[in-house]
């Protein structure tokens, strides 16, 4: 009896011993027969350098949301879901992009990962697609009405099919910037600014697509067949106008809004000292020149003139963003 429960003792311990070979082996070895090296997927990403104040640029990206699909070949618009990550923080600490869990990339050749960003995680206002959808991603966007709750949105031009290397997303400005000057257009000093709103497309939503070509940023915007028109209010309160004499225009807003000329008007209040005193003017659904230039990543200023009781807008595109060029953030996953 002791003899046979030796003979067991024994049987069982090279019996563990064969199961852990054919496991450790199975987990180390491709189809091909090389050994497996889980590889997580690090994030870097080149974003359009801004200048401007209220910009988002090289420097203060600090968070991208993700969206992953996981495919069995190629990506599948009729079958696809962000099924690998759905928005996900990717979030830059001590110069590195880094995120929770680590994910890693297919041992399996033939499984592709596509990926899909906006930035900055969660920014007021957007609202994801469900985790179901098939097809590209997409989000809805409701701009803040007031001007310093608004943020420079960032989309990436789409990766697919990737299974490898670095995420090297190319973020780009998805909304339009639009800059409010003022300037005196006549003789009466004085003049104050004690109000401004501008009026526009409330939401849209932006969805991702492969890009047609160079000049395609891999998504765009729609709209409603009815838009919603929103008032944006400036949050100067007080801004004295340059007057006429004066070569410098006076800053008066920035907003980011959506890139549509649907409805795009603009209200004013300002001061003046006349005659009998402290006069007041306000002007509503004052219209825009040039609304065409309202471009995804579009610069465009207005100028605004004002006499005494009549104000006039001129505008300027801007070719560039701030005038700057594209920049990189490259980062490695810890």
């Amino acid at each position: 009896i002791i003899t046979l429960i030796l003979l067991c003792f024994f049987l069982r311990k090279i019996l563990f011993f064969i199961i852990l070979s054919a496991w450790t082996l199975t987990s180390c070895e491709k189809d091909t027969g090389t050994e497996t090296v889980n590889v997580p997927i690090g994030f870097s990403n080149n974003i359009t350098t801004a200048t401007k104040a209220g910009d988002i640029n090289n420097d203060n990206l600090t968070s991208i949301g993700v969206f992953a699909s996981l495919t069995h070949g190629n990506f599948d618009t009729t079958v696809s879901t962000p099924n690998f990550m759905y928005n996900q923080l990717v979030e830059k600490k001590n110069g590195t992009w880094q995120y929770t869990p680590l994910k890693y990339w297919p041992n399996n050749d033939s499984d592709k990962i596509s990926f899909f960003a906006y930035a900055p995680h969660n920014a007021t206002g957007v609202t994801p697609s469900n985790a179901i959808q098939k097809g590209y991603p997409s989000f809805t966007y409701t701009t803040p009405t007031a001007e310093a709750d608004q943020v420079d949105l960032l989309a990436a031009t789409p990766i697919i099919n990737q299974n490898g290397g670095s995420v090297d997303f190319k973020m780009q400005h998805a909304l339009t910037k639009v800059v409010f000057n003022v300037k005196s257009n006549d003789d009466i000093t004085g003049k104050v600014i004690t109000a401004f709103s501008i009026t526009g497309a409330k939401s849209g939503t932006l969805a991702f697509h492969v890009p047609a070509n160079d000049d395609d940023k891999g998504f765009g915007w729609t709209y409603p067949s009815t838009v919603t028109a929103e008032t944006f209010t400036a949050t100067t309160k007080s801004l004295s106008v340059p007057d006429k004499s004066t070569p410098e225009e006076a800053m008066l807003c920035t907003y980011f809004l959506l890139p549509t000329n649907i409805g795009n008007t603009f209200n004013i209040t300002y001061t003046y000292i006349g005659i009998k005193g402290t006069q007041t003017v306000t002007l509503t659904n004052q219209p825009l020149p040039s609304l065409d230039k309202w471009l995804s990543g579009a610069f465009v200023s207005y100028t605004i003139g004002i006499d005494k009781k009549v104000v006039t807008a001129t505008t300027e595109s801007h070719p560039t963003w701030g005038n700057g060029g594209q920049g990189s953030v490259d980062g490695t996953i810890n």
